[in-house]
């Protein structure tokens, strides 16, 4: 399936603040590689898989908007824009929304509670794994129950290496999801497990590779290169694999999925 995303240039990327475990100022950003790692990615997607590639122009100010994921989540055709907790990343909301209006994606709502879209928030086919404890709040999937009119699977995110619920949790198919069972609560994993019917666990060591931060069609999975093992279990699972270095990214805490906002 040719899938519709949307990607920000890593012009203005760089680590100014620190609000994740990941985030060092002192870490510099190689913006070269950087650069180069994102384009690796985008000509995956644009060449390789020949998917339809938009792109929403940087603002200076704001390094993490090259993360589009983060900026709403989208199902059948709504759109629940996001309430980031933190003050650094607030004003990246308006410049998507502006992006998204002009492109015709006009039903949207803004999010009342903390909310940080795909960032914590993944569609597994007419659900939705919302995730929280460190940037949305708990009370977002009754929200999103409401908006959405489907069923959320609340989890508890409790190790800070994986703010994001997309750093540890990656949707497959509409009946797959792997995982790193570590990164939740007990309660959560015995949620996940009821609520999907084909789990893959990945170790605490795989998880760090940021393999586990995944955009999928169904069929192909796009991922770190970091971690062979966990890619080989992709493979076994019956799915091809697009590996690619994101390192300049991990040093924000983010990877493949964070630069990449599925528009479908």
């Amino acid at each position: 399936m040719k899938k519709n995303i949307l990607m920000c240039p890593p012009k203005f990327f760089g680590i100014e603040y620190e609000i994740n475990s990941w985030m060092h100022t002192e870490n510099d950003v190689n913006q070269d590689v950087a650069t180069k790692q994102w384009d690796d990615l985008y000509n995956i997607y644009s060449q390789k898989l020949s998917w339809n590639v938009n792109l929403i122009e940087p603002i200076k100010g704001l390094p993490d908007m090259v993360f589009a994921t983060d900026c709403c989540l989208i199902k059948d055709g709504k759109i629940l824009l996001s309430n980031f907790r933190y003050p650094e990343r607030q004003a990246e909301t308006q410049y998507f929304e502006k992006w998204l209006h002009a492109n015709g994606f006009t039903n949207t709502q803004h999010a009342q509670n903390r909310f940080e879209g795909g960032g914590d928030n993944l569609v597994c086919g007419d659900k939705i794994l919302a995730g929280h404890g460190f940037r949305s709040d708990e009370a977002a999937a009754d929200e999103m129950r409401e908006y959405f009119g489907c069923e959320v699977v609340s989890l508890k995110i409790v190790d800070p290496d994986f703010y994001h619920l997309d750093t540890s949790l990656a949707v497959l198919s509409d009946d797959t999801v792997a995982y790193y069972p570590g990164a939740i609560d007990e309660e959560s994993r015995e949620r996940l497990k009821k609520a999907i019917p084909n789990l893959i666990e990945a170790t605490h060591e795989e998880a760090k590779g940021f393999g586990l931060n995944a955009v999928s069609d169904g069929r192909t999975i796009i991922t770190s290169n970091e971690s062979e093992s966990l890619l080989q279990k992709y493979r076994d699972a019956g799915f091809e694999v697009e590996g690619t270095s994101i390192l300049e990214f991990r040093k924000s805490g983010g990877g493949v999925k964070c630069l990449t906002l599925s528009l479908d």
